[in-house]
């Protein structure tokens, strides 16, 4: 009898230790345990005291549940904060549906009376704030919360879940709490609402999905009317060659209909055309340039975009990373610095920006022009610019808003990212082309710093350009105190606040150093001086000896060379930093304005032919709406996969490849549907006040 009671009394001890254990290490089962003391106030408190004694009793449900939850994992010091459990299990767990395998060669697990569960499951995801110093922090926005996954009764709102998760918490019953001294205060509660129907009542997306219908619904009806104008217009050409035969007869009656038809166009006829999908795609993968084009331009752009876009892939994977120290570990590789010195991808777009204005101006500048005229010029120039950007823009804007608000919802992770919130605040910024002007926390469409900074240097090139057409002197020598002063404001910001550009500072003061129009524009100008002297002085022409172009050949890549490794151990001086970051742009923009001309005179002949390639045109031309939504598709992918990520070669260079197929992918139908209309119409209606102002004039 003594024996008995013994091995009763060990069984009971057994059991109230996995207990403790399990409620030290489930929140799930912990808040459930807490529920069954207070089962009577709500459906949500019984069902999880239902859930309670199910997992007491094993009961396979229950314990997927519990399973499916999340609970402290490996990799806490380094910054493993990510607690989300499978959602796709949870999902799953009613689902009566047998997995299409073959059970005669694989072994069915058993079944029982409790598989499924008795009530509807849900998914929620619980946000902490910690403040553990055991981690390895590395200044990212969300590396202080720990998001934490929960398969818990459908019926259980937040306003259920907060009171329990708060106890739960405050008694330190998690066996993390304890062991790394951890402090928990819960910040946040999100309950998933995956099938989306919600989203199709907010009027945003009300306005993109009208928008969307009518893009596609003129495509249709401009590509119908441009296949039929083609065909008309292809049936008066073999009408005329007919008479040539002389079938003159058979074919006099099909000549005038097709000629009135094609003569009778009209403007409401030309609009329409401007969203023909047949046309679009022609113009955009045809490889045709003018005879004097910089067709080196095309490669650069290319092969900048797929550098923007690596990068991009790369940076926001950090808010879903499992293992965050161990990117900044790879990111110390000597051929990482690729991807560490990224900033100057978009200093060879600002250069590649201001080349090609400046480039184009040359080639078509008038001096004679009164100043009224140059007045009426520079505001023409803008607005065609301005007309030209802006639709594909609040197309993305719209819709990076609507996407935000779905995952917000829908995804387990969560993103620094508030687009969902910021876009309908400050959308007005963007479109001012100002958002570079305000704090990235106030920023919609982060990636977006780039469109307001080229457009403030447009403007400002745009009025040196044509004030030097009658005052040269007076605009070269702004010129050159713009590149100055720019090289002294970039070095006296960065040494005041005492900047060295390693990793984490790099991020933490993009609003100080990065996204500010006084600290870019240096190589934007020397694009526009290299597209001086390549038109104005070289006439387009430059002979070398071989030794001067060996050793140009030799100085000017060293310089880029120099300007992207030598942050290699990021173990430098404030002063050093300071000088670097004051003139480093500056010089990357003098490094490529060599390779240009090079390239353009016959002083390199293979890269020449390399970076000409008519393969590259087409891709070029997508290079807008690719920047566009580059940024956008990877938190889609990384939000949609509903699991966090690990940082490893191999998974960037996946993704890598991943986001830019998807990104090129989808630019061609942007472009083709959105920007080519836009850039077509704004083309006519200039068109047509050109014909209008010179009517006037005669």
């Amino acid at each position: 009898m003594l024996i008995r009671l013994l091995f009763v009394f060990n069984g009971l001890v057994i059991v109230k230790s996995l207990n403790q254990a399990l409620v030290g290490q489930s929140v799930l089962y912990g808040i459930s345990h807490l529920a069954k003391e207070n089962a009577n106030f709500s459906t949500c408190l019984e069902q999880l005291a239902h859930f309670y004694d199910a997992v007491e009793d094993h009961q396979t449900w229950a314990l997927k549940a519990l399973d499916a939850s999340g609970s402290p994992g490996s990799g806490f010091f380094y910054g493993n904060n990510l607690w989300l459990g499978s959602y796709a299990q949870c999902e799953d767990l009613s689902n009566t549906k047998p997995f299409e395998i073959s059970y005669e060669s694989v072994r069915r697990p058993n079944a029982t009376l409790y598989d499924f569960p008795p009530f509807n499951l849900g998914f929620a995801v619980a946000y902490f704030e910690h403040n553990s110093t055991l981690q390895h922090h590395t200044q990212l926005p969300l590396e202080f919360t720990i998001q934490l996954g929960l398969c818990i009764p459908q019926t259980c709102s937040t306003h259920d879940l907060h009171p329990l998760l708060e106890n739960y918490v405050n008694q330190r019953s998690l066996t993390a709490q304890n062991l790394y001294n951890l402090n928990l205060n819960l910040t946040m509660i999100r309950s998933l609402e995956p099938t989306g129907l919600w989203l199709l009542q907010l009027p945003k997306t009300i306005i993109f999905l009208s928008l969307v219908s009518t893009v596609l619904i003129l495509t249709i009806i401009g590509t119908c009317y441009d296949v039929r104008k083609h065909k008309l217009a292809k049936n008066l050409i073999t009408g005329h060659r007919g008479n040539l035969t002389g079938k003159q007869s058979s074919s006099v009656e099909l000549v005038s209909n097709s000629s009135s038809e094609v003569e009778t166009i009209g403007t409401f006829g030309a609009i329409l055309k401007c969203f023909s999908m047949y046309s679009n795609v022609k113009n955009l993968v045809k490889t045709d340039l003018p005879p004097e084009s910089v067709t080196v331009i095309h490669g650069l752009k290319f092969f900048g975009m797929l550098w923007v876009i690596m990068v991009h892939a790369v940076f926001y994977q950090s808010d879903y990373l499992s293992n965050v120290p161990t990117a900044y570990r790879l990111s110390e590789d000597i051929f990482a610095q690729i991807l560490s010195n990224s900033t100057y991808s978009v200093d060879t777009y600002l250069f590649l920006s201001g080349f090609l204005l400046a480039y184009l101006f040359f080639k078509s500048r008038a001096n004679h022009d009164s100043v009224l005229r140059k007045v009426s010029q520079f505001f023409m120039m803008f607005l065609n610019r301005f007309l030209r950007l802006t639709p594909p823009y609040v197309f993305v804007i719209l819709m990076t808003d609507v996407m935000y608000t779905y995952y917000r919802k829908a995804s387990v992770l969560y993103s620094s990212e508030r687009n969902e919130e910021l876009c309908p605040k400050y959308w007005w910024r963007n479109l001012l082309y100002i958002n570079n002007l305000y704090p990235r926390s106030e920023m919609c469409l982060s990636w977006s710093w780039y469109l307001s900074v080229d457009t403030q240097f447009f403007t400002v090139v745009s009025f040196l350009l044509i004030l030097s057409t009658s005052k040269f002197k007076i605009s070269a020598a702004l010129t050159v105190l713009l590149i100055i002063g720019n090289v002294l404001a970039t070095t006296y910001k960065s040494y005041t606040i005492r900047y060295i550009p390693t990793m984490d500072e790099q991020l933490t003061e993009l609003d100080a150093i990065y996204d500010l129009p006084w600290n870019r524009i240096g190589p934007y100008l020397i694009g526009v001086v290299t597209a001086y002297i390549y038109v104005i002085k070289l006439k387009q022409k430059l002979v070398l000896k071989e030794r001067t172009r060996i050793i140009l050949w030799t100085l000017f890549p060293l310089l880029n060379l120099w300007i992207l490794f030598t942050l290699y151990t990021r173990n430098l001086s404030v002063e050093f930093s300071a000088v670097y970051m004051g003139v480093s742009r500056t010089l990357w923009g003098i490094g490529l304005g060599w390779l240009i001309i090079a390239c353009s005179t016959g002083n390199a002949r293979a890269l020449e032919k390399f970076l000409s390639f008519r393969g590259w045109i087409p891709l070029s031309r997508l290079t807008y709406c690719a920047y566009l939504l580059n940024p956008l598709l990877a938190n889609m992918i990384y939000m949609g996969s509903n699991s966090s990520l690990n940082a490893s070669k191999a998974s960037f260079g996946v993704t890598t490849q991943g986001v830019a197929m998807t990104t090129y992918f989808l630019a061609f139908f942007m472009s083709v549907l959105i920007e080519s209309p836009s850039i077509l119409l704004t083309k006519m209606m200039f068109n047509k006040l050109v014909k209008s102002r010179n009517a006037n004039a005669a």
